[in-house]
C-alpha cells in the first residue's frame, strides 16, 4: 500500500469530529456580550440624534404656519390646533410623537412675537438625550440650545 492509501487512524477521526466545546462556546458568548455592551449605547445615541429631526421638522412647520397666520390675521396665535400640529388628548406632538410641541407669547407679547418649544416626550427614548431634550425657536430665529455652543442642532 502506498503512503497515500493508508487507512485513517481512529484517533484522527475522533479528533476531527470533536466539534465545539462548552468552554469555546462560552468564550464566544462572552466576547459577543462585551461587544454588545460597547456598541448598544452608541447605537442608541445615533438613534436619538436621528430622532431630533422630528423636532426640527415640527419647529420649522410650526414657525411657517405662525408666519402664515400672522400674514392673514395681523397677530400670532398660541393655539396649536390652528397651526396644523398633531393633537392627541389635547396635547400637540411632532409628527413621529417624539416631542411635545408648545407655542407661547414672546417677550413683546403674542401680537408681535412668539416662542415655539419642542420638549422630548416623557418615556420616549428622546427623554434620555442628555442636554438635547428641549429645543425652541423664537420669532426672530434665535434657537435654544444655542447652535454655536451645542451639538444638538
Amino acid at each position: 500500500m502506498s503512503e497515500n492509501m493508508k487507512p485513517m487512524n481512529s484517533v484522527y477521526l475522533k479528533h476531527r469530529n470533536r466539534g465545539v466545546t462548552l468552554i469555546e462556546l462560552m468564550i464566544a458568548l462572552v466576547i459577543m456580550a462585551i461587544l454588545a455592551t460597547v456598541a448598544y449605547p452608541s447605537f442608541l445615541q445615533s438613534v436619538r440624534r436621528g430622532h431630533r429631526i422630528d423636532a426640527f421638522a415640527a419647529l420649522t412647520r410650526t414657525t411657517t404656519n405662525l408666519e402664515r397666520f400672522f400674514a392673514t390675521n395681523g397677530t400670532y396665535t398660541t393655539s396649536t390646533a390652528l397651526l396644523q400640529l398633531t393633537i392627541t388628548g389635547g396635547v400637540a406632538y411632532s409628527d413621529d410623537g417624539h416631542y411635545v410641541m408648545a407655542v407661547a407669547a414672546g417677550p413683546s407679547g403674542i401680537g408681535s412675537s412668539y416662542v415655539v418649544t419642542a420638549t422630548a416626550t416623557a418615556g420616549d427614548t428622546q427623554a434620555d438625550d442628555v442636554g438635547c431634550t428641549v429645543f425652541s425657536i423664537d420669532s426672530v430665529g434665535r434657537r435654544v440650545p444655542n447652535p454655536s455652543a451645542s451639538t444638538c442642532w
